[in-house]
């Protein structure tokens, strides 16, 4: 295994030097004239993923998995109208995004289908453009993920601040309907007190969330396989970038008072570097920390390294360290192959 470990190490890190001196790519610029229109844009999202550890301890076998198969129709059409289309052929749930949307002026829109809540900075990012090969723990076990609802934003994502509410069944798109009569609201205020205004100039970008619901039986991953209750989430994050250097940090705080009366309170965070070495590289760290009911304390160390070949090619190799249990034979490798457009 650990010589297994070297060679995959060796092919990576070598082959950036053959592969990246490339910078024409005729063949991607035909591909986005083609596919790429106001009214229609196609996309794809391919992830095939190794997974290693010499002495597993996390759920799972070693070996390959296809992370992800996606195809993604989207477009603005006539009279404000707009739609988003997403699906996945690696598993259930077939269908991640069924949106319409309608923009009333330049600054206030709105949506209705299935798609992402207002939470979270990283999990609102595209899964083809994350940091590390997964989203940090405490996002995935805490934010209230892709639900079935409408909201509204104000102002514009490429613009100064957006405001953005909404109303959702809010169990998630694993239930057919709502699990019960409550249901979530959910909330996000974003902005960029420092804004980009050249190639190396500093970009900070902030944001704040909050979301309640009463649930009846809810999956939250890492803390309940069927919650009941009242849920409260608040989070906060901020992304600074530097010429070739980021800076980002995520905080999620969770208040679950279940029906008979119990309370708990799942938080986690994370705080992220990264430094681009070269144009098509970057070298990255993460410590990542959920604090739950099933796992009192979860302390990892990420160690990241990102190169992109091509404009639609990416690999990532992610190290991950148990810092509760640092034996080197309990250490995780991670190497994400992705294709997307």
């Amino acid at each position: 295994m650990k010589l297994t470990w070297m060679a995959v190490a060796c092919c990576l890190f070598a082959m950036p030097a053959t592969v990246l001196a490339q910078d024409e790519e005729p063949g991607f610029d035909q591909l986005v004239a083609t596919f790429q229109r106001p009214y229609l844009t196609i996309g794809t999202l391919m992830q095939a993923v190794a997974d290693f550890q010499i002495e597993r301890t996390v759920v799972g076998s070693n070996g390959f998995l296809l992370g992800n198969a996606r195809l993604r129709l989207s477009g603005e059409l006539d009279n404000g109208f707009g739609y988003l289309f997403q699906t996945n052929f690696t598993g259930g749930p077939a269908i991640l995004d069924a949106q319409i949307k309608y923009r009333f002026s330049g600054t206030v829109a709105m949506s209705a289908g299935q798609f992402k809540a207002p939470f979270s900075y990283e999990f609102l990012t595209y899964g083809g453009s994350i940091d590390f090969v997964n989203r940090a723990t405490m996002v995935t076990a805490l934010a209230p993920g892709r639900q079935v609802g409408a909201d509204v934003t104000l102002g514009r994502n490429d613009g100064p601040a957006t405001l953005t509410a909404g109303i959702f069944n809010g169990n998630r798109i694993f239930t057919s309907g709502n699990d019960g009569n409550g249901m979530m609201v959910a909330a996000r205020a974003a902005g960029r007190p420092i804004r980009a205004d050249g190639d190396g100039s500093p970009e900070l970008l902030v944001g704040a969330n909050i979301a309640f619901s009463r649930d009846s039986d809810v999956l939250i991953p890492g803390v309940s396989t069927s919650f009941a209750g009242d849920r409260t989430l608040v989070g906060a994050d901020a992304r600074l970038t530097i010429d070739r250097l980021v800076v980002s940090g995520e905080f999620i705080y969770a208040h679950l008072e279940t029906t008979a009366g119990a309370t708990t309170e799942p938080w986690g965070f994370h705080t992220t570097a990264g430094y681009m070495l070269t144009p098509k590289m970057q070298a990255l760290v993460r410590w990542d920390q959920l604090r739950s009911v099933t796992n009192p304390t979860s302390h990892v160390l990420l160690l990241g390294y990102n190169v992109w070949p091509t404009k639609a090619t990416e690999i990532q190799v992610n190290y991950l360290i148990d810092t509760d249990d640092a034996t080197f034979d309990h250490h995780q490798l991670l190497v994400n192959f992705q294709l997307g457009f």
